[in-house]
């Protein structure tokens, strides 16, 4: 083998762990988010005829004050198609949890959607 390329084979396969390790680097996410948990059994479920599409790409501004959480931007059912409902800064509620938005299909067949809600104990 040329000796050039035996240099070339060698930082290239040194490079490639470096540059996997950056990008996986830059994956993470510096943003403070709500703590999730379930939706519960008594939550209405809307029934919906088709999945929402992709979740749209937001640009975060920074919050107004210490202490929110950034809860996604979500698609929602509103009667008859999907509207986007942008992103937002929110305070965690004493004990609460936030339950994602959830589109699940049931066993008979039907889809449903759950919008994302806070739960707190004690509080209905």
């Amino acid at each position: 083998m040329d000796r050039r390329w035996m240099k070339a084979l060698l930082r290239s396969a040194l490079a490639l762990p470096l540059a996997l390790t950056l990008a996986l680097a830059g994956c993470g996410s510096s943003l403070p988010l709500p703590p999730t948990g379930p939706h519960l059994p008594s939550e209405p479920a809307v029934v919906v005829p088709y999945p929402p599409p992709p979740a749209r790409v937001e640009i975060i501004s920074p919050p107004e004050k210490p202490g929110l959480v950034w809860i996604d931007g979500e698609w929602q059912w509103r009667s008859r198609r999907w509207a986007w409902q942008p992103g937002r800064w929110e305070a965690v509620p004493p004990g609460g949890y936030f339950a994602p938005t959830a589109t699940v299909r049931r066993a008979d067949g039907s889809l449903v959607w759950f919008a994302g809600v806070w739960h707190v104990p004690g509080k209905k």
